[in-house]
């Protein structure tokens, strides 16, 4: 595709010169992401935000960084803020996304890599992560998102029984759970997110949510991304079975669904 590069940073134009692009649209983060091929056939992918007080790319250039030898997630190879605008290089994991055709016609394969992905992500130690991603830190940001109207509405859940993201807000206040089981967390653990190659986990992308928070923020998003997938919840059990759960927190799950309403 054509794309103007002028208001580039030149490292960047210089680094990517001659590359080609395609424009990459699975997703919701906000920014524009396109695949990057080099001549000699290597893969990377760009994002491009601008600089806003909520949802910058910084977060996620934090997490690349943070998790490297730690987790299989991309390289970073570049990153800069230019004249109010973000600019993140990663490199390509080799694989296919999880809710891609292929990857879903092996259903019992795939809950199993996408259970045991997540308890191995949950098993990190956190005593030094400086990303933080509690309650606290998520509904401040959600309030923000509510009061400037950055809320679409629209992609609520079918069945949700809230008219606005105000009714949401005030209802996630009201029922907050009285604590927290803190791990790190991928923070968008859906489908999407998740590299399979060849029948084993390459690894996770789209990090920009990553941090300390309760293991339920990606149980959660696990659960509903299962069924917006397959269709039905019919392999909820054997994804929390392989995660480690013998009894889910229900409400939890319930809570941190309704809390991505408004993100």
């Amino acid at each position: 595709m054509s794309l103007s590069t002028s208001e580039w940073p030149i490292p960047l134009r210089e680094r990517l010169s001659g590359c080609g692009f395609a424009q990459n649209h699975t997703g919701m983060s906000g920014s524009a992401v396109y695949q990057v091929r080099s001549g000699d056939g290597e893969t990377a992918y760009l994002k491009i935000s601008s600089a806003t007080r909520l949802g910058s790319l910084r977060s996620e250039r934090d997490a690349l960084i943070w998790l490297q030898g730690k987790f299989p997630v991309p390289d970073l190879l570049y990153y800069e803020e230019y004249r109010g605008m973000h600019y993140l290089l990663a490199s390509a994991l080799s694989g296919l996304d999880a809710s891609r055709r292929e990857v879903l016609a092996r259903p019992e394969q795939l809950v199993r890599i996408y259970a045991e992905g997540l308890r191995e992500l949950h098993r990190i130690p956190i005593d030094t992560c400086p990303l933080r991603q509690t309650l606290d830190v998520k509904l401040a940001e959600a309030r923000i998102r509510v009061e400037e109207n950055l809320v679409d509405e629209t992609d609520f859940e079918p069945d949700s029984k809230f008219r606005t993201p105000a009714d949401v807000y005030v209802h996630l206040l009201d029922t907050r759970p009285s604590g927290e089981d803190i791990v790190f967390t991928h923070g968008d653990y859906c489908m999407p997110n998740v590299i399979v190659d060849n029948g084993r986990l390459s690894g996770f992308i789209d990090l920009g949510r990553a941090g300390t928070a309760d293991r339920y923020q990606d149980i959660a998003l696990a659960v509903r991304s299962l069924r917006h997938n397959f269709g039905s919840d019919r392999y909820k059990e054997s994804f929390l079975e392989g995660y480690g759960l013998q009894e889910a927190d229900e409400s939890k799950i319930d809570y941190y669904t309704l809390l991505d309403e408004l993100f």
